[in-house]
């Protein structure tokens, strides 16, 4: 009995302080009980397997909002002495500028996928909302990964100067790039006017995207705030890339969803055309702000080097 009490009580010192490897396993798992929680609700089962599903889900959010709250920290620190024994995971904890390209890598490869899945969809369906954003897409993938290439090629022989001169200059070009996309966005608005937007889609796979919109807004939003701090101006272009990319999945998520959702509303073309229209606008007048912001500030700080020469 004594050894059952000691194993219990070690059993639950482990729940309180997890690992960084057990803290994500639970928040898989939590994330799991969940989803299934929310589709067998949706459906309206409610046998004895959808209650212990529902009660599996409850105290998975509890758990999961422990270890946001108070596990966190504890995970945290534990995750930084993992990733510093590796030098990858060093630097890409501990350089922003090393962090702001690895994620930019990444947005490269799904902003290729992005760009296949359109182009699939556009010559599949003739559909002309879909092989715009593909375009849309593939300029994305080239603005980047232009910024990525020169970053590697250029900048390792160049002095200090040299390279604050050239990132200037290529924050200016990505100001040009930005502004020449808003065109396709517009593009897309008089496409959606005319020939309606997007296809209807699955209700989870929309309330998924949603989801995923919304956190990668966020991140972008905390990102652009982070990157105004920093000298370098290739990295404060990845980030204001990055800002675009996400108001444009914002303006695509709202148009799934009126498609996905709203077709047997009464109004509703009338509503979808209205609320694409303002969106579509708002996106654009960012993104051509943004560009100008970049193309001015950029142009400022190459005066301010040669006036320093």
């Amino acid at each position: 009995m004594k050894r059952l009490h000691l194993y219990f009580k070690r059993l639950w010192q482990r729940v309180l302080n997890p690992s960084v490897v057990q803290a994500a396993i639970a928040f898989v798992v939590g994330c799991i009980f969940i989803a299934a929680a929310i589709v067998l609700s949706l459906n309206g089962i409610n046998d004895v397997g959808a209650y212990f599903c529902y009660f599996f889900a409850l105290l998975s959010l509890v758990y999961i909002g422990y270890i946001c709250v108070y596990g966190f920290p504890k995970v945290k620190q534990r995750t930084l002495e993992f990733a510093a024994r590796y030098e990858f995971t060093s630097n890409l904890v501990k350089n922003y500028g090393y962090r702001t390209v690895v994620i930019a890598c990444a947005s490269v490869a799904l902003n290729a996928a992005y760009a296949v899945y359109n182009s699939a969809v556009a010559l599949h369906y003739s559909a002309l909302w879909n092989g715009l954003f593909a375009v849309y897409y593939i300029l994305l993938c080239a603005l980047r990964g232009t910024f990525l290439m020169d970053k590697r090629k250029k900048a390792r022989a160049l002095t200090k100067d040299e390279r604050a001169g050239l990132s200037a200059k290529k924050y200016v070009r990505c100001g040009i790039w930005l502004i020449m996309l808003t065109l396709l966005i517009v593009a897309n608005i008089v496409s959606m006017s005319v020939a309606g937007a997007g296809r209807r889609q699955s209700g989870y796979l929309v309330i998924a995207a949603a989801l995923y919109t919304f956190v990668r807004f966020g991140l972008a939003v905390r990102n652009i705030r982070k990157a105004k701090k920093q000298d370098d101006f290739s990295i404060k272009a990845l980030r204001n890339i990055g800002f675009a990319d996400a108001l444009v999945a914002l303006f695509v998520l709202q148009t799934s969803m009126l498609v996905s959702f709203g077709e047997n509303h009464a109004g509703y073309a009338a509503f979808s055309r209205t609320m694409g229209i303002a969106t579509g606008t708002a996106v654009c007048a960012i993104m051509v702000f943004m560009g100008i912001y970049m193309i001015v500030s950029g142009r400022r700080a190459l005066k301010d080097e040669v006036k320093n020469v």
